[in-house]
């Protein structure tokens, strides 16, 4: 890699991206803590794992448009798609379950695809840490829907 993708995380991506996790932490425990109203907080979680989900791929549109990759833009669509018709036909449970496979996947894409090859290191491991926080709290939240 470059020095100009080997550069430290910047501040506001860490503080941002850490700031994002507040919902996947802190509803798993509201799950736990107040199982009388665990299915609300439930569908609170599955309703901001969606709308996150379709932030990370929306961004791929942005870089696909520019460099022009048609299977981005599929791949983005296909994720939208199962993710919005799981939130809508699958149960609060196998929705958190679909979103913890989703969101481990769309690192794979990223990190499959040539597009997304210029990507800073720091983003890369921002993403992936990130990830595996998000993944465990889906899955936590899952257990105890």
């Amino acid at each position: 890699m470059t020095q100009a993708t080997d550069n430290p995380l910047p501040a506001y991506a860490r503080v941002l991206g850490w700031a994002g996790l507040l919902p996947f932490i802190g509803l798993p425990l509201a799950i736990l803590l107040d199982p009388h109203h665990a299915v609300l907080w439930g569908e609170i979680m599955a309703s901001y794992a969606l709308a996150i989900i379709c932030f990370l791929v929306g961004v791929w549109w942005g870089i696909a448009l520019i460099r022009r990759s048609v299977a981005a833009l599929v791949l983005s669509n296909a994720v939208v798609i199962v993710a919005f018709f799981g939130h809508v036909l699958l149960t609060v449970e196998s929705f958190l379950l679909l979103c913890a496979l989703l969101f481990p996947g769309t690192v794979i894409i990223e990190r499959r695809l040539r597009l997304f090859r210029p990507q800073p290191a720091y983003y890369a491991r921002l993403r992936m840490l990130l990830t595996v926080v998000a993944t465990a709290s889906l899955l936590i939240a899952a257990y105890g829907v």
